[in-house]
């Protein structure tokens, strides 16, 4: 069953709200993710610098000590990614629900004219 021009339209409605909420949400991921490896890094270095030892045991240890970070890091960009992904998403929906529109129109329009569709 297709749905009504009505509904057809309140779902574009509805996806275009999300879209413009996701966008304005994506430079802030963005920024928490560049914000949170520069935090990793900063750590790394840190800790690598006030290692004791030969370079390999300064920097397994280094690497030990900042693993909370690097995976907020990557948790960060996971994050940014899948609302790369959502927004990627929508706009197909936007795309299947502007032919399901037109597809309705062009029914009603060969309904009006006593026209198959």
């Amino acid at each position: 069953m297709m749905p009504d021009q009505e509904d057809v339209v309140a779902e574009l409605q509805r996806i275009g709200r999300e879209l413009d909420a996701l966008s304005k949400g994506i430079a802030k991921l963005d920024r928490a993710a560049v914000d949170a490896w520069s935090a990793h890094r900063k750590a790394y270095a840190s800790a690598y610098l006030g290692g004791k030892g030969p370079i390999k045991d300064r920097e397994q240890a280094a690497v030990l000590e900042v693993e909370a970070t690097r995976l907020a890091a990557e948790i960060a960009d996971q994050v940014l990614r899948a609302s790369k992904e959502r927004i990627r998403v929508l706009r197909d929906r936007l795309e299947i629900g502007r032919s399901v529109g037109a597809a309705r129109r062009s029914q009603f329009a060969a309904e009006a004219t006593g026209q198959p569709a």
